[in-house]
């Protein structure tokens, strides 16, 4: 059905990985999308870890992929602050937010120094910060989520709190609505992977678990997608297993 496509972009929290544990089968569907000459990336909203964390993570989990196949939407947000210029950044994130930003010459300030203002998941964020927060976002130009995502799928199938939460708090306390959220839905990491293959957007697959994030951002960009699911929506393809995905992907795997 998808044999056309060039390229398929994967998530991570819910599709290759829940929480430490692999999902059984992804890795024999990754393979196979290599086998048959495909290019394979990683998108996740996971703003708390690094790229590098996440590379090394799937690199132990026995996923064969490169460092530049892995993309994160606190990466996402602290590579377009670099290219818009933003200057004296307060980073409401993690500590591994911070450094991801360093990387790219995106130096966060102190809260009194602030012009702009990025959000991304902190394990430990508390009322302190919040309240913190609020109080930056009166009086920055630019407020920045890295997702609003409401939740993620953690170890044996528990639910955790996402970055919309916090998002959500500032807004709510200080009144003031984010300027842009960086991740999924939006486009923006589907099109870093278009821009790197030189691809268009209907050669590049997406497979996914959550419809708000991974499907909308394939039907925004005009990509394919497949939903593992057993809920049957009209803009996707759904399969309850991931063992489906073999010959969906293109001509049947073969036994080895």
């Amino acid at each position: 059905m998808f044999e056309d496509t060039k390229a398929v972009a994967f998530a991570l929290d819910g599709t290759v990985y829940r929480g430490s544990k692999l999902i059984d089968g992804i890795d024999e569907v990754i393979r196979h999308c290599r086998k048959l000459g495909k290019s394979v990336f990683f998108l996740t909203n996971n703003s708390s870890e690094t790229r590098s964390q996440i590379f090394h993570k799937l690199r132990n989990m026995g996923i064969d992929c490169t460092f530049r196949e892995v993309l994160t939407s606190g990466y996402a947000a602290a590579l377009y602050a670099h290219r818009e210029r933003l200057t004296n950044i307060y980073v409401c994130g993690s500590k591994n937010l911070v450094s991801e930003c360093e990387k790219l010459s995106v130096h966060s300030v102190e809260p009194e120094e602030a012009e702009n203002m990025l959000i991304g998941l902190d394990p430990e964020f508390d009322y302190e910060k919040l309240a913190i927060a609020s109080n930056v976002a009166l009086k920055v130009d630019k407020v920045i989520a890295c997702n609003k995502e409401r939740s993620y799928p953690g170890e044996e199938d528990c639910l955790m709190p996402g970055c919309g939460g916090m998002v959500s708090s500032v807004e709510w306390c200080s009144g003031r609505m984010v300027d842009l959220t960086i991740g999924k839905p939006n486009t923006f990491m589907l099109k870093e992977v278009s821009e790197q293959l030189g691809l268009a957007p209907e050669e590049i697959l997406v497979v996914g678990d959550n419809y708000d994030t991974d499907i909308v951002m394939a039907g925004k960009f005009g990509s394919p997608a497949i939903i593992i699911s057993s809920h049957v929506y009209g803009d996707a393809v759904s399969v309850e297993n991931v063992g489906e995905l073999l010959n969906l992907i293109g001509e049947p795997a073969k036994p080895e």
